[in-house]
Parts: C-alpha cells; sequence; structure tokens
C-alpha cells in the first residue's frame, strides 16, 4: 500500500527537464482466436476484429455449435480484406 504523498504533484525543479513518451504499436503476426460456444456471436469477434486492425493474420477456431454462421462471416471478410488474411479452421 502506497501512501497518497507519493503520488501527489511536487514543485517544478529545474533538474527534471521535459520528458516526451512514445507508444508504438505494431502487429504481432499470427494470432489464433478462439470463438466461445455457450456465448452470443459477437464476443467471438470481439477478439477477431482488434487483431485484424493492429494488422494481424487471424485464425479462427470455431465452435462445434452454431458453426454455419461463423463460416459466412468469415466468407465475408475473406472477400473484403486480402488473401491469406483471415482463415478458419472448424
Amino acid at each position: 500500500i502506497r501512501s497518497s504523498d507519493e503520488f501527489a504533484p511536487r514543485a517544478w525543479d529545474e533538474s527534471h527537464a521535459p520528458t516526451t513518451l512514445y507508444a508504438s504499436r505494431a502487429a504481432i503476426g499470427i494470432i489464433m482466436c478462439l470463438g466461445p460456444y455457450n456465448y452470443p456471436l459477437n464476443e467471438t469477434y470481439a477478439t477477431l476484429i482488434p487483431a485484424l486492425l493492429m494488422g494481424n493474420i487471424v485464425i479462427l477456431k470455431v465452435p462445434t455449435v452454431g458453426g454455419l454462421v461463423h463460416l459466412l462471416t468469415m466468407e465475408a471478410f475473406a472477400k473484403s480484406l486480402p488473401k491469406g488474411t483471415v482463415q478458419l479452421i472448424s
């Protein structure tokens, strides 16, 4: 447990120079997304869409129940994205 004094703003000191921080995001590579069988359809794509937006290649393992819906959705993704970007495993 930390005291609130550690987080309190301190007076500017001449020895502290201004600091600039940068955050960089980069694609990881190949991402495996697992589709749960007992959740709504949007839960499956909650992991798939952010991975695609970051530029990763995505492999989706669909559940055995409700696989047709995933198949049709993945075909739509495959038509609109570059070849090999999304893959489907059933």
